[in-house]
């Protein structure tokens, strides 16, 4: 824990450093946040968008590489993103604080060898476990260091895939190794964990039920401004169990309801139970993102399920606003604030968290969140906790 502590410590020496310090904005740049003219608005925006899901967004170095004299050229993208921070518990039933490590590592590899193949591997690198090995929250604290399962330190491979599309990119289909959140309950003000909120139940729907990333194909159409998709996926990794059903998941979307850009989502899913592979779950959810200003969105989920043998159907709702505040000289920054609630077997929680993301450099970046858990259940006593606060600190840097 020192080490970690002492790195991150380091590493945010060196970013408020005066040679990371944001420059004077020039011409908008395709790293500036979601504002009115970053929302993708056409399938082939799109598609460039969910290449770069894991790093939030397109900071590609294509160079060219020739295998053979006689082959052709083609394109390959390296991307590399470092993340790391510290959360605290600043309330715990012990009378000191808790303070809690976390770092991770993505190195993700494109390639487009035709204009409509693109082909996508990702290894993540993760290391410590967040607030929730001792708070075990519903929203959950950290999303990203839910992906350790239980586990200090993992090195895997989050997705290996490929992608065929039309040549307007208006058909889409992926088949390997897929991560559900890339592809379904999208919402482009509050998915992303690396910069954006870090509370599990804030970045995406608790109640989509998502198993871990494994063999799945997913295909999205678009036709206007209506968009369909279907995905199946094994109900667990590769390596574990295959009994029950799969996960089968669908999506119909619209967009530009309004004058300013938005998108509207509405999803159904069904499969097993994790634990019961004999029992069926099924659950169903919604996902608006809406540009209100030319850079304030505001965004909406909900969500429910339903498991045979549960006497409770569980049920989700979150809102909240992401704010660019060019107002201050800042138009690379990020605000956001957000609310969430959740019903499970094991109780209610309500929880919120706002956060601030400073634009250092094109490369570098420091967000700084407070997570607030009103009210759950402790599931280790089964009694209620109150006014749990965990403040945090990150950095992230992208080349």
């Amino acid at each position: 824990m020192l080490r970690m502590l002492t790195v991150a410590l380091c590493s945010l020496v060196w970013l408020t450093s005066p040679a990371c310090a944001q420059p004077e904005p020039t011409e908008k740049s395709n790293d500036e946040p979601a504002t009115e003219a970053d929302v993708p608005k056409t399938p082939e925006e799109e598609a460039r968008k969910e290449d770069v899901d894991i790093l939030s967004q397109e900071r590609r170095r294509a160079t060219v590489i020739t295998p053979l004299a006689a082959v052709r050229a083609f394109p390959v993208s390296l991307n590399v993103a470092l993340r790391g921070g510290v959360q605290w518990i600043v309330n715990p039933p012990r009378a000191r604080d808790d303070v809690f490590g976390f770092g991770a590592a993505d190195v993700v590899v494109t390639a487009r060898p035709t204009p409509q193949i693109t082909l996508l591997v990702d290894v993540e690198g993760l290391i410590g476990q967040g607030p929730d090995q001792a708070l075990d929250t519903l929203s959950r604290v950290n999303a990203d260091a839910d992906r350790l399962e239980g586990r200090d330190r993992k090195l895997k491979l989050r997705e290996a895939w490929v992608r065929v599309q039309s040549s307007d990119g208006t058909i889409r289909f992926n088949v390997g190794k897929l991560d559900v959140t890339h592809y379904f309950d999208r919402n482009f003000f509050a998915e992303d964990e690396t910069r954006q909120f870090l509370n599990g139940a804030l970045t995406g729907n608790p109640m989509l039920r998502e198993p871990p990333n494994s063999a799945a194909a997913a295909i999205r159409v678009s036709q206007g401004d209506w968009r369909y998709a279907l995905g199946v996926h094994a109900p667990d990794e590769i390596t574990g169990s295959m009994s029950g059903l799969p996960f089968f998941v669908g999506e119909l979307g619209h967009r530009d309801i309004f004058p300013l850009s938005g998108h509207y989502r509405w999803w159904a899913r069904f499969g097993s139970v994790p634990e019961r592979r004999s029992d069926v779950t099924w659950g169903t959810g919604w996902s608006f993102d809406q540009l209100v200003t030319a850079n304030t969105g505001a965004f909406f989920r909900a969500g429910l399920s339903r498991s045979e043998g549960e006497h409770v159907t569980s049920y989700a709702w979150s809102t909240g606003l992401q704010h660019s505040p060019d107002w201050l000289g800042r138009p690379k920054d990020l605000a956001g604030a957000g609310y969430t609630f959740q019903r499970e077997s094991p109780g209610r929680e309500r929880a919120a968290e706002v956060y601030y993301n400073i634009s250092l450099a094109q490369c570098c970046q420091l967000i700084t969140n407070v997570e607030w858990i009103f009210s759950g259940p402790d599931q280790k006593t089964g009694r209620r906790r109150h006014d749990i606060v965990v403040p945090g600190i990150r950095a992230l840097i992208l080349y």
